[in-house]
């Protein structure tokens, strides 16, 4: 998602020099408007999970013009510390270029196809289980719903898991909770909830003995709960500010 997370950014920035006000809600309209001019497609997804900060559930309702609803979830005391240390991020090493992806995936809709339009329908409801799982605070349910994910992405877009990030995936299976690709699939980063805390190091070992995989990394997660802000470096030059 990180393209849209930069226009987002871009956007923001751009708004703050020509002296326009915006809030975050509107940013994501904007991005959304601004992927289809470029041609890039994608939905609202990424710059919703991105700019919004916390943990949370968007949804749109099909209607026009397209207005998204962003609900951000009250979690239990603790379970924020407790998700970091489970959750763990991989870069596969493998690049893809989401466009071509996402231009399967809406063709595929066009059609109507009874098993693309069943699976959209348990994405979203996957989705809300997802959501609860949050907020009880359950690790496991979580999980399963990341998996759940997973299965349901592969069905909508065939090819987005490389012969090597499935390696990685199986490798993985023993240690994890849940896992999938992050954005479009088909390469990018891997989001893994591990069964006990702190597996950076178990994880690294693992995959580093895995053959033709090629170059990987593995990091650790901190959650961003504040979301996009625009910030002035010095009180000295007022004129240099910068987005996060």
């Amino acid at each position: 998602g990180t393209s849209s997370i930069l226009a987002g950014a871009a956007l923001a920035a751009v708004y703050r020099c020509t002296g326009r006000s915006f809030d975050t809600n509107s940013l994501i309209h904007d991005v959304l408007y601004l992927e289809q001019i470029l041609t890039t497609g994608g939905g609202w997804q990424d710059q919703v999970g991105g700019l919004f900060g916390g943990v949370k559930l968007a949804r749109s309702a099909a209607q026009l013009p397209l207005r998204v609803e962003v609900e951000q979830l009250s979690l239990p005391q603790h379970f924020q510390s407790v998700l970091q240390q489970h959750l763990l991020l991989v870069y596969t090493g493998k690049t893809r270029l989401a466009r071509n992806l996402l231009q399967d995936v809406v063709r595929n809709w066009y059609a109507r196809l009874p098993s693309i339009v069943q699976n959209a329908e348990q994405l979203v409801t996957n989705a809300e289980e997802c959501a609860e799982a949050c907020r009880e605070g359950s690790l496991l349910r979580l999980g399963e719903c990341m998996d759940t994910y997973w299965q349901q992405k592969k069905l909508m877009a065939p090819g987005c898991e490389p012969a090597a990030v499935r390696s990685m995936m199986n490798a993985l299976q023993p240690l994890s909770l849940g896992q999938s690709l992050a954005g479009a699939g088909g390469g990018g980063f891997l989001f893994l909830l591990t069964r006990e805390p702190q597996q950076k190091k178990p994880v690294t070992e693992i995959l580093t003995n895995i053959q033709g995989i090629g170059s990987f990394s593995v990091h650790s997660v901190d959650l961003d709960m504040d979301g996009i802000s625009v910030i002035q470096k010095s009180s000295e030059h007022p004129e240099q500010q910068q987005t996060t």
